[in-house]
C-alpha cells in the first residue's frame, strides 16, 4: 500500500485560543447500548466551538485543544460501563461511538472521528490519524488478524483502519498520516472475545430436533438474542477466535441439561455421535455468501439465533459440547473450503489422524444430515491436505 506521510514543518505547535473548562457542571445522557439502557455522564466543553481544518498543524492543535477540555468525566464514565459489563476492546469501541453519535448528532463526520481518537488515545490505547481531503481516519494498533479492513504499518506496529471496519472491504486508500502520536507505546487494541459481555440478555424460544439411531429427539431451549446483535457488527477476525466463545448462561441452563440426559451412561465414541448427530441434523444448512452475500462466522450460539448456518458455525458449536461433555483433546482441521473437528477418542479402528503421537478420528460436525457416524474423512475430502489451526489439551 501507498502512504503519504506528511511532514509537519513546524518545530512549535500553537495551541489555539481555546480556553480549558471552567468549573461548569457535568451533563448526563442516556445511551443505547444493544440490551442495555447507559446512563453517560460528560463535561459539555469537550464539545469544541468550531470544526478545525483537515492538515497537519490544525489537526494537532485540536488533539491539544481537546486535552484542556475536561474530557475526564466522559472517559471515566465509559471505563466505568466498560467494567461493569466486562466489554472487551471492540464493545468498549462500539460504546464509545455510540455515545459520540449522541454528542455529536448535530456536527460533522469528521469531528466525532477525531473525538474518537483522542479519547482512545487518552485511554492508553497507541492510535494514530490519517486524513484525506475532508476526512479522517482513525487507526489503532493491534496484534490481532483483523479481516476485510484497510491496516497500514507504521514503526513495525499494524494499526487497524476503524473508521472503515465495516465498511472498506479492507480497500486500501492513499492517506496522509499525521505526525503527531499521541501515545506512541500505547496499549494494543484487541478484538479476542474470550468471554460474553454482562448485557442483559434477550431470551428467544427455539425448537430444534435431530435423529439419533433411529429416534428423533426434540429439545425446547431458549437462546440469548443479544448476542446475535452485536455480533452482527463484530468486524470480521481469525476463524479460530469464533471457536472459543462460550454460550451465554441462558443456553446453557437451557440446553446442557437436557443434553446431559441424552448422553448419560453413553460412551466417549457414543457421546461424540450423539453431539455429531445433533449439531449435523438440528439445523438447517446454507453457505454465508448465499445467504448473507459476505462471509459471517459465527460463534456457537449464534447458530441457534440463525435460520442456516455452516461448517465453520457448527464446528464452533461442536467444540463447545465437546468441551463441556467430553473434556477430550481436540484438534480443529482446515480444508480448503471446509472446517472440521477431530477427537482423541479411544484407539479402537483405523481412520485417525496422528497429531503429536495421539490419534484423533474426525467427527464432522456438518454432515451428512440424520447421520452419527464418527471417524470418517468427509466424503470427497479422503486426498484433501488440511491445515491444523486449533488444539485443544
Amino acid at each position: 500500500m501507498h502512504r503519504l506521510l506528511s511532514i509537519l514543518l513546524l518545530t512549535t505547535i500553537f495551541l489555539p485560543a481555546w480556553k480549558p473548562a471552567s468549573a461548569q457542571g457535568n451533563s448526563e445522557l442516556i445511551v443505547p447500548f444493544y440490551s442495555e439502557s447507559l446512563r453517560i455522564t460528560y463535561n459539555p466543553s469537550l464539545l469544541l466551538p468550531d470544526k478545525p481544518a483537515i492538515n497537519d498543524r490544525a489537526l494537532s492543535q485540536y488533539f491539544h485543544a481537546l486535552s484542556q477540555t475536561d474530557y475526564s468525566p466522559l472517559l471515566r464514565s465509559l471505563s466505568q460501563s466498560k467494567k461493569v459489563f466486562q466489554l472487551n476492546d471492540w464493545l468498549y469501541y462500539q460504546l464509545m461511538r455510540k455515545v459520540l453519535d449522541e454528542l455529536y448528532a448535530s456536527r460533522s463526520g469528521v469531528e466525532k472521528e477525531l473525538a474518537c481518537w483522542f479519547l482512545l488515545s487518552q485511554a492508553g490505547y497507541d492510535t494514530r490519524l490519517a486524513y484525506l481531503g475532508e476526512e479522517a481516519f482513525v487507526y489503532v494498533y493491534s496484534q490481532d488478524a483483523v479481516f476485510e479492513a484497510p491496516v497500514i504499518e507504521d514503526k513495525g506496529r499494524q494499526f487497524v483502519n476503524l473508521t472503515n471496519i465495516r465498511t472498506a472491504g479492507g480497500q486500501q486508500r492513499a492517506l496522509y498520516l499525521l505526525n503527531f502520536q499521541p501515545s506512541a507505546q500505547g496499549n494494543a487494541f484487541s478484538f479476542q472475545l474470550n468471554k460474553l459481555p454482562l448485557l442483559r440478555p434477550r431470551e428467544v424460544p427455539v425448537k430444534v430436533r435431530f435423529l439419533y439411531r433411529g429416534q428423533w429427539n426434540e429439545l425446547e431451549v431458549k437462546a440469548d438474542q443479544t448476542i446475535r446483535q452485536y455480533m452482527a457488527e463484530y468486524p470480521l477476525i481469525d476463524e479460530a477466535q469464533y471457536l472459543d466463545v462460550p454460550f451465554s448462561p441462558t443456553l446453557s441452563a437451557s440446553l446442557l441439561p437436557q443434553l446431559r440426559h441424552l448422553l448419560k451412561d453413553k460412551s466417549e465414541w457414543e457421546k461424540a455421535e450423539l453431539l455429531a448427530a445433533f449439531t449435523r441434523s438440528s439445523f438447517a444448512y446454507k453457505e454465508d455468501k448465499e445467504y448473507f452475500g459476505y462471509s459471517k462466522p459465527m460463534v456457537a450460539e449464534e447458530v441457534f439465533l440463525y435460520p442456516f448456518s455452516d461448517c465453520e458455525d457448527r464446528s464452533a458449536l461442536y467444540v463447545q459440547l465437546c468441551q463441556e461433555f467430553l473434556g477430550l483433546p481436540m484438534i480443529v482441521l482446515a480444508y480448503p473450503d471446509h472446517l472440521t473437528v477431530a477427537i482423541a477418542l479411544p484407539q479402537t479402528k483405523s481412520g485417525f489422524v496422528r497429531y503429536k503421537s495421539k490419534a484423533y478420528y474426525i467427527c464432522d460436525p456438518t454432515g451428512p444430515a440424520n447421520s452419527a457416524v464418527v471417524g470418517e474423512i468427509p466424503e470427497g475430502y479422503e486426498n484433501t491436505p488440511f491445515d491444523i489451526i486449533k488444539e485443544y489439551k
